[in-house]
């Protein structure tokens, strides 16, 4: 990103002196616009809020702000994101561009992982998200309010989906013909999913190693991205585990054969997940771990799905059947998940 008038606008609402910095761009999020800066003051990230996506950033800040006090207060063992306030004291800058920014402290010396490299990383994955739930188990729901109502909702999706279809946005419904016959088809399991009563919880919603933070000794340092942590359903978080860190191919590949669970990894997610869990989750919920699996695989393949529908408002593309190969890995790994449960 290259310093120029409006950049510089940004970091005067933040820092006195702007006379020396340093910014590039950082990470691989498919969302926020995001920065690292050197500033004399330290390290930073600077974000660009997608408030497409999250239409309300001022509920997402104070939810950070509420759930990263609450962490400290319970002496929560591993790193807390710190915001750094504006210069008069708001939490998030809402820019005469109508742009909203933030900064976080940056924690240094970590690393973060794309794909997990050992089984050690799968096991510390499960272990530090379900640590990080359990010190979350005790946060009063009436504090925080959902940053994107229905996030983590299957009918809800699947209705979306419905509501595609017949509107066929940018003629791409023809293309999608046997993945929408596919999903369709397991309208019977997200109906019997409704009918359970789990209890609702404060949940992170995007767990994935991407979100974690190591030192150079590969140990958690942190667990970041709080932007989703909501009211929901814990065994979306286990799931969303298991997808994105249990599979052979991530879910941008197009070798859709290749694309299922390893079972190793399956196992060393769940033992690590249950080690910080098991004992205050309830009956209910660790019967049903395997559907909750089940259920955000179905969720993440109509998401994309239907995004392919209505011409990629959601998710980034770099060529315009990316979201519909998505939703083809996501069921290629769901139809392999569902073999592994039934043998």
């Amino acid at each position: 990103m290259e310093r120029n008038v409006r950049l510089n606008y940004i970091l005067k609402n933040y820092f006195q002196d702007i006379s020396d910095y340093k910014i590039s761009t950082f990470g691989s999020g498919l969302i926020h616009r995001t920065f690292f800066l050197q500033h004399s003051k330290g390290n930073f990230i600077l974000q660009k809020i997608n408030h497409h996506v999250f239409k309300n950033p001022e509920i997402v800040m104070q939810n950070i702000q509420r759930v990263g006090d609450f962490l400290l207060e319970k002496k929560y063992p591993k790193e807390v994101l710190k915001i750094l306030p504006t210069l008069d004291g708001k939490l998030l800058l809402h820019s005469n561009e109508d742009e909203y920014w933030r900064c976080f402290y940056f924690i240094n010396d970590t690393q973060y992982f794309s794909k997990a490299i050992s089984k050690k990383q799968v096991y510390d994955t499960g272990k530090n998200f379900g640590e990080f739930l359990f010190f979350l188990k005790d946060f009063p729901i009436e504090w925080i309010t959902p940053s994107i109502p229905n996030f983590h909702n299957p009918s809800f999706r699947l209705q979306q989906l419905e509501n595609a279809i017949p509107k066929n946005l940018v003629n791409r419904v023809h293309k999608a013909s046997n993945e929408i016959k596919k999903i369709k088809d397991f309208q019977p399991i997200i109906d019997h999913w409704e009918t359970l009563k789990f209890p609702t919880r404060v949940v992170h919603a995007d767990p994935k190693i991407n979100n974690l933070l190591f030192d150079n000794n590969e140990n958690v340092v942190a667990v970041i991205d709080w932007d989703t942590i909501m009211p929901g359903n814990i065994l979306f978080d286990f799931g969303d585990l298991v997808r994105t860190m249990a599979c052979t191919e991530n879910e941008e590949s197009t070798d859709f054969y290749k694309v299922k669970i390893d079972i190793e990894f399956y196992q060393n997610l769940k033992i690590g997940f249950l080690e910080m869990t098991n004992d205050w989750l309830t009956d209910l919920e660790k019967e049903h771990l395997e559907l909750g699996v089940t259920m955000i695989i179905i969720e993440q393949a109509i998401r994309f799905l239907t995004d392919f529908i209505n011409g990629d408002i959601y998710y980034k593309t770099t060529y315009s059947s990316q979201n519909l190969d998505r939703a083809k890995n996501q069921l290629a790994l769901l139809f392999s998940f569902q073999e592994i449960v039934s043998s």
